[in-house]
């Protein structure tokens, strides 16, 4: 029984030994085992071998991915493992080269490759992770290029690996566009052992296949996205290096500024105006920079085109839908054209706005990053009329005077008198303020002239002069300023007037006293001899009043006379006012006393009563001032009334419609006999 133990014992260590490390799979150890005695009284020793015992090496699989991450489990960023550490910019190429080697006993062994990807606090992980051969390699620089890249065929896996075999490969991906500076990401290789169909290479069931996934590379990203715009030739708009003035396409001068700015003036004539800008890729990568523009102090209407230095429209190159300069290389630049077009007669949106169009670049890489400058369009705007509640009211409508002040259309300022040949003018006043409504510092013309009807029925053309208002009373006041001509064109003006002013002025006009009674509208200009922008005020006026009618003068052929005698009365009625009368007619009594004259002495053979007119129409008479005829009155009972009267608009009675013009007069002869 000891010696049966004792040959176990050992059948059992043989097969022991024989599962040394790094035996191939498959592998058959056979072992022979014998006994060695000498027979009781012997002296020969005598060997019995054992039987033949047989042992199969089992597969063992197993693998590594290397460099490791050296970290815990998982992704830790960044990775210990200084070897899978880099620093890049978005949108660049992350390239890491690994080694797979087969360290277990299992021949042509074959891995799957998949990914892992992580990022930290936020950051976006890889997303396009690919894996070549390190056969990709051509240059045999342990590292793949773009053009290695695109000539070489990604792969899935790995095959063929002897025991103690290794296989290079690379793991390429692309660092995320929307990284942002700081961030850290990274993926991990993971590879998972396929199964082997080699007869006996595959463990028995069940099995789980090895797997190696600690292998996190870190891309700590640095972006340094940015963008700058700027006037013509000078990106960051601090004025160095110094943009001299340019002319634009259509001939308007620009200048730009240190402060970022480009300034052209326009005239009442310019339609456009064409700005150039330039951008510049201040950030560390390849960038698309979208422009945008917006509007503020132009008027309605105005229109901005962005376009390229051919002329051509600026376009959209990456399809976001919002154009833009193309792909511009860290540090490169381009330039730009803003194309304004204004409306006819522009003005700014309220007094010293400058009128501006923002321009923005914006960064496609990271769309935080932007950048803005200004062109600085100044417009001409004008203001002049009668005082309004803000300063320069609105430039093309003119003020209406309150009521009771010179020029409401209800306030006479020219009371009812009558004029002799030695009457002097009568001074009429109107409270009048102008307003420098552009963007830029100007000078306006101010004239006016006063259309006034005389009496006599012809017109004269009196001129306005104009004072400075220095308290805003709205009156003029003895030692206020007579506006005079400071630039030279025989035009009195306001002098210069920087953007929002304004300045208040007494227009004057001196109305002959002999002026009918009228509206006089007054026709005044105020207009920019640089820019020429122009406005007009045609609501002033002046209300001439009506003068009275005098008394008709009446006279008699005799100062004594005897019964039977004839006595003829002359009356004669004119129009002295300064305005047309209506309905005018002469009417006498016949007086006690004396009888309506039937008989026509010689030598005139007069009527009783005729009448006459300097107005042109036709005399019409009648006896009780209703009804009218042309035909002379031949009969009057006493006490009776005879009326003449002149029918100017021909409808056959005297009415309203009939008018006696100043100056102009009807006569009336009544004969009588005395009794």
């Amino acid at each position: 029984m000891k010696n049966h133990w004792t040959l176990t014992a050992l059948i059992a260590l043989s097969a022991g030994a024989a599962h040394a490390a790094g035996t191939a799979a498959g592998t058959i150890i056979t072992n022979t085992a014998e006994i060695v005695f000498t027979p009781e009284g012997g002296t020969t020793p005598t060997p019995v071998k054992s039987n033949e015992v047989r042992t199969t090496v089992l597969p063992v699989p197993s693998f590594t991915i290397t460099p490791n991450d050296e970290g815990a489990a998982g992704p830790t960023f960044p990775t210990q493992n200084a070897t899978l550490q880099r620093t890049q910019v978005p949108g660049s190429t992350a390239v890491f080269l690994y080694t797979l080697a087969n360290t277990g006993n299992v021949p042509n062994e074959s891995y799957k490759l998949e990914t892992l990807t992580s990022g930290v606090a936020g950051a976006p992980a890889p997303t396009d992770v690919r894996y070549y051969a390190k056969t990709a390699d051509t240059d045999n620089n342990n590292t793949l290029d773009a053009g290695e890249i695109a000539d070489a065929t990604a792969i899935m896996s790995i095959s063929g690996v002897g025991i103690g075999d290794s296989r290079n490969f690379f793991q390429v991906y692309t660092v995320p566009a929307t990284a942002t500076n700081g961030q850290q990401l990274g993926a991990d290789p993971v590879g998972t052992r396929l199964v082997n169909t080699g007869a006996g290479l595959e463990p028995a069931a069940p099995y789980t296949q090895p797997v190696d996934n600690d292998n996190y590379n870190t891309i700590t990203v640095d972006r340094k996205d940015a963008t700058l715009i700027g006037p013509k030739a000078d990106p960051d708009g601090n004025g160095n290096p110094v943009t001299a003035p340019y002319a634009s396409p259509e001939g308007v001068l620009i200048t730009p500024s240190a402060s970022d700015t480009q300034t052209a003036q326009a005239t009442t004539s310019t339609p456009t105006i064409t700005f150039t800008n330039t951008v510049q890729n201040t950030g560390n990568r390849a960038d698309v920079f979208d422009i945008t523009t917006a509007l503020a102090g132009f008027p309605t209407g105005t229109t901005v085109t962005l376009l390229k230095p051919d002329g051509t429209p600026l376009t959209d190159t990456d399809g976001d839908g919002v154009p833009d300069v193309g792909r511009l290389a860290p540090g490169a630049t381009a330039d730009i054209l803003v194309k304004v077009t204004l409306p006819a007669g522009s003005a700014p949106t309220a007094p010293g706005t400058l009128p501006t169009v923002t321009v923005t670049s914006t960064s496609s890489n990271d769309p935080s990053k932007k950048d803005d400058t200004k062109d600085i369009v100044n417009l001409p705007g004008l203001s002049f009329g009668n005082p309004t509640p803000t300063p320069g009211g609105a430039p093309a409508i003119s003020g209406t005077p309150e009521a009771g002040q010179p020029g409401n259309p209800g306030t006479p300022i020219i009371p009812p008198t009558t004029c002799t040949a030695t009457s002097p003018d009568i001074r009429s006043t109107v409270a009048m303020e102008i307003a420098n409504l552009g963007s830029a510092t100007d000078t306006f013309d101010v004239s006016g002239v006063a259309p006034v009807k005389l009496t006599n029925g012809t017109t004269v053309d009196v001129p306005v002069v104009y004072y400075v208002d220095a308290n805003g009373n709205k009156a003029l006041e003895t030692g206020e300023a007579l506006l005079t001509d400071t630039n030279g064109n025989g035009i009195p003006d306001t002098g210069a007037l920087a953007p929002g002013a304004e300045l208040k002025l007494i227009a004057a006009v001196d109305v002959p006293c002999a002026a009918a009674a009228q509206t006089i509208t007054l026709n005044q200009t105020a207009k920019s001899p640089t820019t020429g922008v122009t406005v007009t005020d045609p609501n002033d006026t002046i209300l001439v009043g009506k003068t009275p009618v005098a008394a008709p003068s009446k006279t008699v052929d005799k100062a004594e006379a005897k019964p039977g005698e004839q006595l003829t009365y002359t009356i004669i009625g004119k129009n002295t006012s300064n305005a047309n009368v209506t309905k005018a007619f002469i009417k006498d009594t016949l007086p006690a006393n004396t009888s309506f004259s039937t008989t026509r002495p010689a030598p005139a053979l007069q009527d009783s009563v005729e009448a006459f007119s300097t107005a042109a129409g036709t005399i019409l008479y009648s006896t009780n001032g209703t009804t009218w005829s042309a035909a002379k009155i031949t009969t009057l009972a006493t006490g009776g009334t005879v009326y003449a009267g002149v029918d100017t608009n021909g409808n056959g009675t005297i009415d309203t419609g009939d008018i006696l013009a100043p100056g102009e007069s009807i006569t009336l002869i009544f004969k009588v006999t005395v009794n």
